[in-house]
């Protein structure tokens, strides 16, 4: 009888025994699993499929465009594409593009790539606007403010002397554009300041030149804000002057 017992728990205890070392060979082998599929994932996501970072043509470029003018203007779309479709010299970043200019015509969808991009010192006006954009004239005698501070590149507000409306004598300045690029400023030599503006504009930045005065003030390099839009007259030249 006492036999008999021992061998019946001797016998369930090593089945359970059994049944412990198998579940403990289980949790092994799906560790063993999941690990060399993690490696095998690892190795894809970081091989030929892994998401690249590119910059695309929005539309044609044309051979000789600044790339600064890329940049600018939104010639270009940012992207990702698996690394085994990304060309070599592929771009990933604007910044790239600065004093460069595209070396060959870039058409709409393709990449932009260091290749398509020659180094460039080209600083001439029509490589400084697109589109309809205009480069417009403007003679020093016009302009009044921060005329010996200005360089190409710069950033200005352009106010102008006007006649108060209702009255025929009575004069203004009020603010006419905010945020007009200057493309160029006279040499020693001589010459004009040339603004960038739009063909829409042109004719009207050339009747202001002509017809009354302009100030440029200048704006900051970076971190500017909007320009609040104002008219100063004799009757509210003193409102909200600090005390």
């Amino acid at each position: 009888m006492s036999n008999t017992f021992s061998t019946k728990v001797s016998g369930k205890v090593s089945s359970r025994g059994w049944a412990i070392a198998l579940g403990l060979g289980a949790i092994v082998l799906a560790t063993i699993l999941l690990i060399v599929y993690l490696d095998r994932y690892r190795a894809r996501v970081g091989g030929a499929t892994a998401p690249t970072p590119v910059l695309i043509a929005k539309q044609t470029i044309p051979e000789g465009t600044p790339g600064t003018i890329v940049a600018t203007t939104g010639m270009y779309a940012p992207t990702t594409l698996p690394k085994k479709e990304v060309e070599e010299g592929a771009i990933a970043s604007p910044e790239f593009l600065a004093g460069r200019a595209a070396a060959v015509e870039i058409l709409p969808g393709q990449q932009l790539t260091a290749a398509a991009f020659a180094a460039s010192t080209t600083t001439t006006v029509d490589s400084q606007i697109t589109g309809t954009q205009r480069a417009l004239s403007v003679a020093l005698d016009a302009v009044h403010g921060s005329l010996s501070q200005l360089k190409a590149g710069d950033d200005i507000d352009i106010y102008i002397g006007t006649t108060k409306p209702g009255t025929e004598q009575e004069p203004q300045i009020e603010l006419f554009r905010p945020n007009v690029k200057v493309l160029a400023v006279p040499t020693p030599e001589g010459g004009n300041l040339v603004l960038r503006v739009d063909t829409k504009d042109a004719a009207k930045f050339a009747f202001a030149a002509d017809h009354t005065r302009l100030w440029f003030v200048l704006r900051p390099a970076a971190g500017s804000k909007p320009t609040v839009p104002t008219v100063a007259t004799k009757d509210n030249l003193t409102t909200n002057r600090p005390r």
